[in-house]
């Protein structure tokens, strides 16, 4: 009988030396900001920036069961910092989009992570991983409708990168989907906790131009009233909504329209509202003005 060991053991020499390879390898370099985008297809990719480096893997699923079979492969991201401090965010199997780079010019690295978690209308799912002392914490920016942002930029030159998104709360809520609007939103990521800063003052040429869109889309239109709530919600961050908000009054389709009620505490996992604790509105400029002090935009009378 032939003897097969020689030959075993240099496949599993082989084996292992791949194996150390892929262990060892250091990735490659990117730039800051640099977008990565990375399918399932490509399989296992390494890059790298300043102290960290990022992997994409397909790995096996867990735990095994009718949904999760032997052999199946999920999407995973692994972030590594070169002191070991490592976190693995949960990918897509539809498109992965990654950034490495620093939020401020001698800040850590960090990484920028979007992924697309399909759905009508959604969802561009928005991470950043930062340092947390001996580890790394993940920053949850939310989930938005449409296309990828690129990386963040100094909007207001004060050395922090912005990132400027949409307040997607707008969306449905006095509109159809196709005639919402959406007022701006800006995040601040500082030390590893995500900040709101869209009603600072230094953010106001980016409401400005916001104002100036929905207010087109406002008068004279057959579908005013989401672009009507966009443009006061935008003109509440300039501090001119008392100017406004005769033109929106004006403005507004009267019949039909739509606006949001409130619950006066949380609804329950199909959305409902317990009995005796709904709130309804009489008209949209009730709902209006009670859905800015609700999400901020106003104080409460």
């Amino acid at each position: 009988m032939e003897d097969n060991r020689p030959m075993l053991r240099l496949f599993n020499l082989l084996a292992a030396a791949l194996m150390l390879g892929a262990a060892a390898d250091p990735g490659k370099p990117v730039s800051d900001g640099q977008k990565i985008e990375w399918t399932m297809g490509e399989g296992r990719k390494v890059y790298r920036f300043g102290d960290l480096t990022a992997v994409f893997d397909r790995v096996q699923c867990a735990p095994l069961g009718e949904e999760c079979e032997d052999g199946d492969v999920d999407p995973v991201l692994t972030i590594t910092r070169a002191d070991g401090a490592s976190v693995r965010l949960e990918g897509s199997a539809m498109q992965n989009i990654l950034m490495l780079g620093r939020l401020s010019k001698d800040g850590p690295a960090i990484a920028f992570f979007q992924d697309y978690t399909g759905g009508m209308h959604c969802c561009q799912r928005m991470r950043v991983v930062t340092p947390a002392g001996d580890s790394l914490k993940v920053a949850e920016l939310g989930g938005y409708d449409g296309a990828e942002i690129g990386w963040p930029k100094d909007v207001d030159g004060d050395g922090i990168l912005d990132f400027v998104l949409s307040d997607d709360r707008f969306l449905y809520a006095f509109e159809s989907y196709a005639a919402s609007v959406a007022p701006p939103k800006v995040l601040n990521v500082i030390d590893g906790a995500v900040r709101d800063v869209s009603a600072e003052p230094r953010f106001s040429r980016i409401f400005e131009k916001a104002a100036a869109s929905a207010r087109k889309a406002c008068v004279g239109e057959a579908y005013p009233n989401g672009a009507c709530a966009a443009w006061a919600a935008a003109a509440a961050r300039l501090g001119t909504l008392d100017a406004v908000w005769p033109v929106v009054l004006a403005e507004y389709r009267k019949d039909p329209a739509i606006w949001p009620d409130r619950c006066k505490v949380e609804r329950n996992e199909d959305g409902e509202c317990p009995e005796g604790q709904l709130v309804e509105y009489p008209d949209y400029p009730s709902g209006l003005r009670a859905f800015l002090v609700e999400t901020g935009y106003i104080p409460a009378a």
